[in-house]
């Protein structure tokens, strides 16, 4: 296969990611626009942002959004119901993780109901009848096998992957003994570093949401979608879009949409030249992946 004749993929691979609240679960279901969506709800008991946001500004999109919710009371089965769709096909136009970070807590509180209760299971070190509930590299195993077959299954899958990521802060120390050294750093999971760096790898796009605020009283908060990186927060993209875009009062899908065109266009050029297996040359028309 000659890079020459690449395409763009017909799939989109996007991991949002932000604070709580600044609207990526909304975002992400945008996708709804172009047809059912699937939303994978690790976060509260039920996605009551996207009934307020929709209920006010689109409500038909509500009818193309189907959701499950999932806990470390089940977090099996939102494998499980990635492998139906490996095998029995899906119609889905986009099937949403939200939130990895969730995701990952649970897979990790799920496996803990699986040790062993006999008297030769680990005790907390303070109450001899209770079980130890720090997790350990048991535990750790079934995160990354749950996260990285899940990524591996939707990559698979004809149809967009979206996920979503809180990035939480938390502390790492390098060295030892007087040239220790402490920095403040952020992971988009809550457990496990090695999966916190395994996510990001298996997505082309990758977009941080912010806000400026607007601090007279005079207007309203901004939601920015950045992609390039700004200082700590990372970001990336595989096309030349503008490095923030404005969604504020917009649904993200109808924003992006047309930049990804745009974008794919200048790229292919209106057409790819390349030749055939037997010299001749040949044109093959640009299509934007995501009409």
């Amino acid at each position: 296969m000659k890079a020459s004749m690449m395409q763009p993929d017909k799939k989109i691979s996007m991991l949002l990611k932000g604070p709580p609240g600044f609207g990526k679960t909304i975002a992400a279901c945008s996708l709804a626009l172009d047809g059912p969506v699937y939303l994978a709800y690790f976060d509260k008991n039920q996605p009551v942002e996207l009934l307020n946001f929709y209920k006010k500004h689109r409500p038909e999109v509500l009818n193309n959004i189907d959701y499950d919710i999932y806990s470390s009371q089940n977090a099996h089965e939102y494998l499980n119901k990635l492998i139906t769709f490996a095998e029995r096909g899906t119609s889905y136009t986009a099937i949403i993780t939200d939130s990895a970070t969730n995701l990952t807590s649970a897979a990790v509180n799920w496996s803990l109901g699986f040790r062993d209760r006999k008297d030769g299971a680990k005790k907390d070190p303070k109450n001899k009848d209770a079980m130890q509930m720090i997790p350990d590299f048991d535990e750790y195993k079934v995160e990354t096998g749950l996260v990285t077959q899940a990524l591996d299954i939707l990559t698979s899958l004809p149809c967009h992957n979206i996920w979503t990521a809180h990035p939480l802060p938390t502390l790492k120390m390098e060295g030892s003994g007087k040239s220790i050294t402490v920095s403040k750093v952020s992971s988009i999971v809550s457990y496990g570093s090695k999966v916190g760096a395994m996510i990001p790898g298996r997505f082309n796009e990758i977009y941080h949401f912010a806000k400026k605020v607007d601090w007279s009283g005079e207007g309203k908060n901004r939601f920015i979608v950045c992609t390039d990186m700004i200082g700590d927060d990372y970001a990336k993209t595989s096309f030349n879009l503008p490095r923030e875009i404005d969604i504020t009062d917009q649904l993200f899908w109808e924003v992006m949409k047309p930049l990804y065109n745009a974008a794919v266009e200048e790229v292919m050029l209106g057409e790819v030249k390349g030749k055939d297996s037997i010299g001749e040359a040949k044109t093959v028309s640009a299509k934007m992946p995501w009409q």
